[in-house]
């Protein structure tokens, strides 16, 4: 997925929480590929074959996208995912039909497609970022236990900003600003680099005012 999709603290993250997970991968794919050049190269020229294709698939998907109506959307995607597998470029898709979904206030297609990638079992951090995505949805339907469930699964320290913040607007929502003043306050000091504080401060000052 290109990492422009995402803003500077997500992609931030993505990077840092991938090279954690996976230094020791990198290093065996180094020593095998030592040690066997030849069969490395057969299986990569066939992966970039295979690569290729889904890649000019993609293009296509996405340009049926840009036309097509939500209903159809989901089933563009499912047909794509069928044929090439839950890939880089599925990942990107529901990213983007859920961006747009959202920009024309469809809340139910947009959750749908976060609930598809996680369903698909991304990489940690790219499914930690989905949910975070459909915890705000579920905010702002007013279905705070759903969200507070999504926000309880996310686990990486990196995202704890983020969980804070979308747990002290589900706190407010709910009248209880005592813990909305908490969690904004802890959201800011796990906070350092995140490019949405200056929101959460302006939160943070709302809520203070009214207490």
């Amino acid at each position: 997925m290109a990492l422009e999709d995402y803003d500077d603290y997500e992609q931030e993250q993505i990077v840092k929480e991938w090279l954690g997970n996976n230094w020791l991968t990198i290093l065996a794919g180094i020593a095998i590929g030592i040690g066997s050049l030849w069969g490395y190269g057969q299986w990569q020229n066939s992966k970039i074959v295979q690569s290729s294709q889904a890649a000019t698939e993609f293009a296509e998907l996405e340009a049926a996208l840009a036309i097509s109506e939500s209903a159809d959307t989901n089933q563009l995607i499912n047909d794509y995912e069928t044929e090439f597998g839950s890939n880089i470029y599925t990942i990107q898709a529901r990213l983007q039909a859920a961006s747009k979904m959202v920009e024309a206030n469809e809340i139910p297609a947009a959750k749908a497609q976060y609930q598809a990638l996680i369903a698909a079992k991304p990489d940690k951090s790219i499914a930690e970022m989905a949910r975070l995505r459909l915890a705000r949805l579920l905010v702002a339907e007013g279905d705070y236990s759903s969200a507070s469930t999504e926000l309880g699964l996310v686990q990486s320290k990196a995202y704890q900003t983020i969980v804070e913040e979308v747990m002290g607007d589900i706190y407010v929502a709910q009248g209880n600003h005592d813990k909305a003043q908490d969690a904004y306050q802890l959201a800011l000091n796990e906070g350092e680099g995140y490019s949405g504080k200056q929101i959460i401060e302006m939160k943070l000052a709302d809520i203070k005012v009214i207490n």
